[in-house]
């Protein structure tokens, strides 16, 4: 499914309008691209209204349900709803804060604003309220605060304010990412946030046939089971890979206890050259991976082994595209990584996007001026870059 339609149209204004505020994850343009898939797969109308750093504010005339849509992202942090527009800031929010909690206790938080926070528990106190204020630091505070609801969490933001709705579950996120029977951490593994968003990128059904070739422990394969994808193909070369991925499965249907019964996954043992032979032509919606992304570096490698390094995977990569322009369906899509390399503190890129488009694909860029973007924290020694393309 293409993702070239306008995002930023209303498609009914007619109908009521609702303001809501993301707080996006560290890699904000990743995030942005993530939610505006998301919003496209689902037929979501919004209108950006305002974007800055890691703040994203959407007009929309038919939005879901914000607990549900953040069981679906993994690169947003909240979600926020619009209480107005502050004229005056301590008054307004402590009127509010007063009608929304009417009794008992007033706990709440209000994120970077902590002198007016102060003020706030003032004012409340000036008319008879007991009022706790919580300085927010993370969002563990919120969580275990429980503030979304019992309390209230407030984002101010382009002088409106927006109270918090939903909140991305660290608990869950750690515990599918250390809690997971089947771990490799000596290949590295793909973070569960990662695997969502890619399969978000993807902007496939949950009826879709998606494919990871190289599987891992299987972070793409349980992320889309999460996700309630239905088709589900992994495999890897490795029968280690394929042994920790069946684990994780069981585990992960266990754990959050998974009830689809019209669930399929086939995960197998397969080198990416003989994929074709395991998957008939044209049988795959979507291929969603990250390969094999060369030996693990510690820094003190030699600008010529990491180019060395970089050739093979290059060639990799590209008989791995080979096979995808057999097996995907006209019009199928890959979400893909392809690793960068620091080396003192340069990049070693793999720059295979001619040879790409050559077997038999188009670009589909992750936003409209960014045909990748970049996926790194300070101090790794591999970067990951996440492409799209479209077989043609």
């Amino acid at each position: 499914m293409s993702t070239s339609p306008a995002f930023n149209q209303l498609t009914n204004p007619k109908k009521i309008t609702n303001t809501w505020l993301f707080i996006l994850g560290r890699e904000s343009l990743l995030s942005l691209a993530e939610i505006k898939a998301a919003f496209l797969l689902n037929n979501i109308n919004f209108k950006i209204t305002y974007q800055k750093d890691n703040k994203l504010v959407v007009a929309s005339t038919n939005f879901p349900d914000p607990q549900n849509l953040m069981k679906r992202l993994g690169g947003t942090i909240k979600i926020c709803e619009l209480i107005g527009r502050l004229e005056n800031s301590k008054t307004d929010l402590a009127d509010y804060l007063n009608k929304k909690i009417p009794t008992g206790k007033i706990e709440f938080s209000i994120n970077g604003f902590n002198a007016l926070g102060i003020e706030i528990k003032k004012k409340l106190k000036q008319t008879g309220r007991s009022a706790r204020y919580i300085e927010a630091k993370n969002t563990a505070t919120i969580i275990y605060n429980k503030l979304i609801k019992g309390g209230a969490d407030i984002e101010i933001c382009d002088n409106q304010a927006f109270i918090t709705k939903a909140i991305q579950s660290i608990d869950d996120f750690s515990k599918r990412d250390f809690g997971r029977p089947g771990r490799d951490e000596e290949s590295g593994m793909l973070p569960p946030k990662l695997a969502m968003m890619m399969i978000n990128l993807a902007t496939q059904k949950e009826n879709a046939v998606i494919l990871d070739p190289f599987c891992g422990s299987g972070t793409i394969v349980t992320e889309a089971i999460l996700m309630g994808y239905n088709n589900i193909i992994g495999s890897d070369l490795s029968k280690a890979a394929i042994d920790d991925t069946n684990k994780n499965i069981e585990w992960i249907k266990n754990i959050f206890k998974i009830k689809n019964h019209h669930l399929n996954i086939n995960v197998f043992e397969s080198d990416i050259f003989d994929i074709t032979k395991k998957i008939n032509n044209s049988a795959i919606d979507a291929v969603i991976a990250e390969p094999y992304l060369g030996k693990p570096l510690r820094g003190n490698e030699s600008r010529i082994m990491i180019e060395k390094q970089a050739a093979e995977l290059k060639n990799l990569y590209l008989i791995a595209f080979s096979k995808f322009a057999k097996i995907l369906k006209p019009g199928g899509i890959v979400v893909f990584i392809i690793p960068r390399f620091n080396c003192s503190n340069q990049w070693i890129k793999i720059d295979c996007e001619n040879e790409i488009l050559k077997l038999g694909f188009k670009n589909e860029p992750i936003l409209s001026e960014h045909k990748q973007l970049f996926y790194w924290r300070p101090g790794q020694h591999v970067g990951r870059e996440i492409w799209r393309f479209k077989k043609s």
